[in-house]
């Protein structure tokens, strides 16, 4: 159960208090409470009869019936009322020691009635009130809860249909002995399976961010195995950063491509192949958004002369550059200045949290 922000001491009483009105208590329990409250507020008038003017003779007597009424029950509250209004007259109403009708003792018991009355009134009616906003709550925590099984339901499926397609693009693949065309399944598979694995992710309706950290490490080891590139050392460093979801799938559409661009392209001569993969995250927004980077780099042999983004006829870098266009970024392949080729990502987005901090390394 989650915790809000503390409580002031009134929120606590009344808490308590409300708590107390709904309370269900056994019958010798209202019993007890109801001859506890005459004895002692009868003994307490008793005691301050002489400190008190002429004209007080239910004053001990109000509380008994109002804390009967909280913590027994409204029997037993009418049931302490009634003998505490008898006790008053017979004993503090002129004349002492009598329950002889007068005008005086008509008044003062009228004015007693009144008050206990609406005592039981709105006492009464904040029972209800409370008895009817807890089983509001218990319905809204039904619906909530069905709604946050049938959405995981959903997205689970989701999540397999997709798995399945990818799993038959991978037994096509298998079977096509043409290079360029199983590299092209091999690349819808890892595309597929990169979405997939987005959906498993959305395991509850009120997770609307996921970390970019984390995200990034799952889908692009995913891409590697998908790929089948048991020798390619992948290594990704990320600063802590809350992606939203419409956000992650491009990014990660986008990571995907250029990992399978560097598997494809940038493996070395010699020697197993090294992809490093880093997201920066620019200390100062930018007309309230987000400067984030992403790079890319591998250690083959870097790009042939001439290269040019814009017109290249790779799908790949064709579907990355549009998927940067949608995260309101650029997307730009360099030589490194060691060898090999730098992919470089410059995106913008929202914050919607504080979640910043030391980079994670993977």
């Amino acid at each position: 159960m989650t915790q809000g922000p503390p409580q002031s001491l009134t929120d606590r009483l009344l808490h308590g208090l409300g708590r107390a009105l709904m309370a269900r208590r056994s019958v010798r329990l209202q019993v007890a409470l109801a001859l506890t409250a005459i004895a002692v507020s009868t003994a307490l008038r008793f005691a301050l009869d002489r400190a008190l003017p002429p004209g007080f003779p239910f004053l001990t007597f109000f509380p008994a019936v109002m804390l009967t009424l909280v913590f027994a029950s409204l029997r037993a509250g009418l049931a302490v009322g009634v003998a505490c209004g008898l006790i008053a007259w017979y004993f503090f109403i002129e004349p002492l020691n009598s329950v002889a009708i007068t005008s005086g003792a008509v008044l003062a018991l009228g004015l007693y009635t009144l008050i206990i009355a609406t005592d039981v009134i709105f006492i009464t009616a904040a029972g209800r009130a409370l008895e009817q906003r807890a089983a509001a709550e218990r319905r809204a925590s039904g619906l909530a809860h069905a709604r946050s099984l049938m959405f995981s339901e959903l997205q689970h499926r989701i999540s397999n249909n997709l798995s399945t397609v990818a799993a038959l693009l991978r037994l096509q693949s298998q079977q096509v002995s043409d290079e360029t065309a199983r590299q092209a399944l091999v690349a819808s598979q890892t595309r597929i399976r990169s979405i997939s694995l987005l959906q498993r992710r959305l395991h509850s309706p009120d997770m609307q961010t996921l970390d970019a950290a984390d995200y990034l490490r799952e889908v692009l080891h995913d891409v590697v195995q998908v790929a089948g590139a048991g020798d390619v050392a992948l290594e990704v460093q990320a600063d802590s950063l809350p992606l939203p979801h419409d956000t992650a799938v491009p990014l990660g559409l986008i990571a995907s491509e250029l990992v399978m661009n560097a598997i494809e392209h940038g493996a070395p001569a010699q020697g197993p192949s090294r992809i490093a993969v880093a997201l920066a995250v620019a200390p100062a927004a930018r007309d309230g958004r987000v400067a984030a980077v992403l790079t890319i780099t591998d250690g083959g042999p870097g790009l042939p002369e001439g290269f040019d983004l814009e017109a290249t006829d790779s799908l790949g870098l064709i579907v990355a550059r549009q998927f940067a266009t949608a995260l309101n970024g650029a997307l730009s392949l360099a030589r490194g200045t060691t060898g090999g080729t730098v992919a470089r990502l410059d995106f913008l987005i929202d914050p919607l949290s504080p979640m910043t901090g030391p980079p994670t390394s993977i």
